[in-house]
């Protein structure tokens, strides 16, 4: 009887013993064919939901918002799978080969994908050794945009660019990013950057032509958790054409702000001059702002030659203010400014025709002799004052142009002094030929 007591217990353990051998031999087993069950076992289509991704106007670039995938898994040289997939990324098809190697409790590979009948293709690489212990890199190598790149051209038809026609641009975009989430940090991280360079651009606004030459900037993005900051980018353009103006060597300084956007600083060189821009806020969702660009030693020759009614030719350099305010993106107004000439120095001016500011005087009752007298004067003046002014009428709806020019006219051995205070009334683009409409009226 005791005999028999002692072999029960020993069953007993043996039981558990050997179920769980057979269990673990069974594991051992299945772990090794899953290599070659992959390879057997057809993969049902793959459709993916992207549109937790896709939010606010980004949403709106693309018709789909899905990413689909047939995949077939074949084995790998030397080892490991080769994968391929095709299918369709929101509204692009593509095809993409990958080369996966497993290990106990690792996995790592090499991805590369292309959109169908374009230069867009990303590379990648990743490692994996559990859900909190992995890493990855990417990047989008250098590629050459243009309007009539198949991806761009489908984004721009869904932006709302009613104002913009004839849009021709060309230039290089890079792009690259890298994340990881380790033991040590059991988060996602990621950084992502890229590139813009060489673009130029040409385009009409409300059928007036604008012109970009050499744009280039370098932005990016840093995020963990889900926290995520914007790095600051400086775009750089050699120059910038708009509104009969040409911006020299224009740059700017940005940096994101929690809802917002601050330019720190923004200039560039102007009718031989320098125009400068201080901390200026800019709310993408109501595109509303008002600034002051400061004017430093521009030509006055230039500046003069962009007044209607002022036909000739000056020397030496003016400085001011400039204020302006953009409304809902869509309407641009200078408000009250002034241009003045450096105190205590000298100037010429030559006016070759001076009927639009001796018809003012007319206007204002000088009489004939004195009128024609002037008008000599002002075939050859040195000037110590000169000031251009622009101001805004009550309600901003009756814009004036004073000018003032102070200073000397010589005829032989005759000097005479001349005082001028004309003012000019009339819509901006009467006012200062600018090329462009930017006061539009309320309709």
């Amino acid at each position: 009887m005791e005999k028999e007591k002692e072999k029960k217990p020993r069953f007993r353990l043996r039981w558990p013993l050997k179920a769980a051998l057979v269990l673990a031999l069974f594991l051992a087993a299945f772990a090794f064919s899953i290599p070659y069950l992959l390879t057997h076992i057809p993969i049902p289509p793959l459709e993916f939901d992207l549109s937790p991704f896709l939010k606010g106007k980004a949403a709106g670039l693309v018709a789909s918002r899905k990413a689909t995938a047939d995949i077939e898994i074949r084995r790998g040289r030397p080892d490991g799978f080769r994968v391929r997939a095709s299918g369709r990324l929101l509204d692009w098809p593509f095809r993409a080969t990958a080369n996966v190697r497993f290990g106990f409790v690792r996995a790592k590979g090499d991805v590369a994908l292309s959109l169908d009948g374009t230069d867009w293709r990303m590379d990648a690489a990743f490692e994996a050794r559990g859900a909190k212990d992995w890493r990855f890199s990417a990047s989008v190598p250098e590629t050459r945009v243009t309007q009539d790149d198949p991806v761009l051209s489908d984004i721009l038809s869904r932006l709302d660019l009613a104002a913009v026609s004839n849009l021709v641009f060309a230039g290089t975009l890079s792009l690259g990013a890298e994340g990881s989430c380790t033991p040590k940090r059991p988060v996602p991280a990621w950084t992502a950057r890229g590139a813009l360079s060489g673009v130029d651009a040409s385009l009409e606004a409300s059928g007036r032509p604008v012109r970009v030459d050499n744009l280039r900037v370098r932005f990016g993005a840093d995020g963990i958790a889900d926290h995520r900051d914007i790095a600051p980018f400086f775009p750089r353009a050699d120059a910038v054409a708009f509104a009969g103006f040409t911006l020299s060597n224009a740059f700017a300084n940005v940096r994101a702000a929690e809802k917002s956007y601050l330019v720190t600083e923004a200039g560039a060189t102007c009718c031989g001059g320098e125009l400068r821009l201080y901390s200026l806020f800019l709310d993408p969702s109501r595109l509303s702002l008002g600034a002051t660009v400061f004017v430093d030693g521009v030509d006055a020759g230039k500046v003069l030659s962009h007044v209607s009614a002022f036909r000739g030719d000056a020397t030496g350099r003016l400085h001011g203010k400039i204020p302006f305010f953009l409304k809902d993106g869509k309407t641009i107004r200078i408000r009250s400014a002034y241009l003045f000439s450096t105190p205590g120095e000298t100037g010429k001016v030559r006016i070759a025709d001076a009927a639009p500011i001796i018809g003012n005087l007319a206007l204002a009752g000088l009489p004939e002799p004195q009128r024609d007298n002037l008008a000599n004067a002002l075939a050859d003046l040195d000037y110590t004052v000169l000031k251009v002014e622009f101001r805004r009428g009550e309600g901003e709806e009756d814009p004036s142009l004073p000018l003032t020019i102070e200073g000397t006219a010589t005829r032989g051995a005759t000097t005479v002094p001349v005082n001028i205070n004309v003012t000019f009334h009339g819509d901006l683009d009467q006012l200062i030929d600018t090329g462009m409409n930017l006061s539009r009226r309320r309709k």
